[in-house]
C-alpha cells in the first residue's frame, strides 16, 4: 500500500512540473525570457526524482513483489533517465561548442 501512495505523489510531482510550465506566464526579456519556466519545470521535476528515490528504497524495504515491485522500480527508471538524459546533452553541447565553436 505504500508502494502505490509513493507511486502517486511521484506521478503528483511530475504533473505538477509539467502545470507548472505550461500555466507559468513567461518573465525576463530577450534569451532569458521564459526561463523561469524552464526553473519551475526542473525544479518540480527534481522534487519527483527525490520522490522516485523514496519510492524505489520503499519497495526494497518492504521486500515488494508482483506488481508493487515494478511500481516501486518504474518511478526511478523514469525520473533517472530524465536526468541522465539532460545531462547527456548537456554535457554533449559543452564538449561540441569546445570542438567545433
Amino acid at each position: 500500500m505504500l508502494v502505490w501512495f509513493c507511486l502517486i505523489a511521484w506521478l503528483a510531482l511530475v504533473v505538477q512540473g509539467v502545470l507548472a510550465y505550461l500555466v507559468l506566464e513567461p518573465t525576463g526579456s530577450g534569451f532569458t525570457r521564459g526561463s523561469n519556466r524552464a526553473a519551475a519545470f526542473l525544479r518540480w521535476e527534481a522534487y519527483a526524482l527525490g520522490a522516485a528515490v523514496f519510492t524505489s528504497i520503499i519497495g526494497r524495504r518492504l521486500n515488494a513483489t508482483g506488481t508493487a515491485r515494478m511500481v516501486s522500480r518504474w518511478p526511478l527508471r523514469i525520473s533517472g533517465g530524465f536526468f541522465a538524459l539532460l545531462l547527456i546533452i548537456f554535457v554533449g553541447l559543452i564538449i561540441w561548442t569546445r570542438v567545433f565553436g
